[in-house]
């Protein structure tokens, strides 16, 4: 996510065709995926710190809070982040993220260098961003609402056994994996200054 790249995801149509356009604009419309322990893990992501604390900030300072339903996100566990990558990288990240000796090559080999290193906590931090995603799919999955926004999610170069262009973990990938269990179609625009190749 080396642009502005964001996690919004609405519903557009069923598995039985229906389309449905709210003209409303209730505070259960929309879904905000937040909690100050999620923005504080979020901050400290290396290549964007600071970032979701600006963009609450804005989101808070327009008041536009009053018309979201907030919701706290969860980890993802291992077996959500499984759905996609490879157990290998996910050990791999786990074990550089605890400070546990890695080889370099092998480093390399899961692209855990250059523009991806590894650095303590990294593992948890993408835990948090992709139970984040995970969390806004299944809010349209339930009809808790018909817009979910993890302001902070969007990682979407981070490939199966590979971290790539800043992005560890791919929780759009993971998102859209999960609409798609209710969802025969899911539109995913892409707004970053490079497309996802994850």
């Amino acid at each position: 996510m080396d642009g502005i790249s964001y996690q919004c995801v609405g519903i557009v149509e069923g598995l039985n065709g229906s389309k449905h356009l709210d003209t409303g604009f209730s505070s259960h419309h929309v879904t905000y995926i937040h909690s100050e322990d999620y923005l504080s893990h979020c901050n400290r992501f290396w290549k964007v710190a600071g970032r979701a604390a600006l963009v609450h900030s804005l989101i808070d300072s327009y008041q536009l809070l009053k018309y979201m339903k907030v919701v706290s996100p969860r980890p993802a566990d291992d077996e959500d982040l499984a759905l996609f990558h490879s157990s290998s990288y996910l050990q791999c990240l786990k074990s550089l993220s605890n400070g546990d000796l890695v080889d370099e090559s092998e480093q390399e080999e899961y692209g855990l260098n250059y523009d991806c290193p590894a650095y303590a906590k990294v593992f948890e931090c993408c835990k948090l961003i992709a139970g984040a995603s995970i969390l806004a799919a299944n809010c349209l999955i339930k009809g808790e609402c018909s817009v979910s926004i993890n302001w902070s999610g969007g990682w979407h170069h981070a490939k199966k056994d590979e971290a790539s262009g800043f992005c560890y973990i791919n929780d759009v990938v993971l998102c859209i994996l999960k609409l798609l269990t209710k969802f025969s179609r899911v539109l995913y625009v892409d707004l970053d200054l490079h497309h996802g190749d994850g």
